[in-house]
């Protein structure tokens, strides 16, 4: 953690005093005057702060009202006044909520513009929210390609982890998806997203066993997304527990669908429908 420099120490102080002594100027003249100095005061904050505030208010609203917190970072951001890692968060939730041209745009922007106020983290992270883009915009190859090439200029966290280890699986290459979510694994063991690739790629190589345990380890600590439930199922399927698999699936359908989740309501209503079937024709 950076140590605060002096001056972010002393500024605030040096304004709270500023303003108190400007109120006690204007008092001398009236209370009215000291009214009017007041809102003076207030109103030139808002105007130098104004992107601090908007944001604020955007990230409080965000929950309730998404296209209203939407439409504030974005005036936020307009007054070329937002601080790169708000602009950097903004980004990535418009890239969360489907916006693949207006968050890539943005990322852009930001790294030419502001390079200079960010960290290494902030940059690498950016980088790889700009490899999602490309990976939800149909470009799979140029986004493991992108990822890769941070993960080999040392960038190693949960979340480069976490991408690296399904993209390789959902290229095909199991082995090498095998060696990174291993490694991934012995990174952070703790991370349920990281524990489902693992368990998936088990699955993916002929491992079911090792498969079915894992996901009942990772199903006891009830994650809140869909993955690992569809997953299971299909580990179930393939050993015939049918109901059980059935059972998965819609706890699957109980969670909820994110555009960054990369399996969908409808594959699991389909998959139901298929397992279904099998039930059927096993009881013919």
């Amino acid at each position: 953690m950076q140590t605060p420099s002096l001056k972010s120490i002393l500024m605030p102080i040096v304004y709270v005093i500023l303003f108190f002594a400007v109120l006690s100027y204007a008092a001398r003249f009236g209370a009215i005057y000291a009214v009017i100095a007041f809102f003076a005061i207030l109103a030139a904050l808002y105007i130098a702060k104004r992107a601090s505030v908007l944001s604020l208010i955007a990230t409080v609203k965000f929950q309730k009202d998404k296209q209203k917190a939407f439409a504030l970072y974005e005036k936020a951001y307009k007054t070329g006044k937002m601080k790169p890692q708000t602009a950097l968060y903004y980004s990535y939730l418009l890239l969360r909520d489907g916006r693949l041209d207006e968050s890539n745009k943005k990322f852009d922007e930001i790294l030419s513009k502001n390079k200079k106020n960010l960290t290494e983290s902030d940059i690498n992270n950016a980088l790889l929210n700009k490899a999602l883009v490309k990976w939800k915009s149909g470009d799979l190859k140029g986004a493991l390609k992108d990822a890769q090439s941070l993960y080999d200029n040392g960038y190693k966290t949960t979340a480069i982890y976490g991408v690296l280890g399904y993209w390789y699986a959902l290229d095909g290459q199991y082995e090498k998806a095998l060696e990174i979510n291993k490694e991934a694994y012995d990174y952070n063991s703790d991370d349920l997203i990281i524990a489902d690739n693992l368990a998936q790629n088990y699955f993916l190589v002929g491992e079911i066993e090792k498969s079915h345990d894992m996901y009942v380890d990772i199903l006891n600590k009830d994650p809140q997304f869909i993955e690992p439930y569809y997953n299971f199922a299909l580990v179930l399927e393939s050993l015939g527990e049918f109901d059980d698999a059935v059972s998965e699936l819609e706890n699957a359908l109980s969670m909820k669908e994110k555009f960054l989740s990369t399996v969908t309501h409808d594959m699991v209503k389909k998959k139901i429908d298929e397992i279904k079937n099998k039930i059927s024709k096993k009881k013919e």
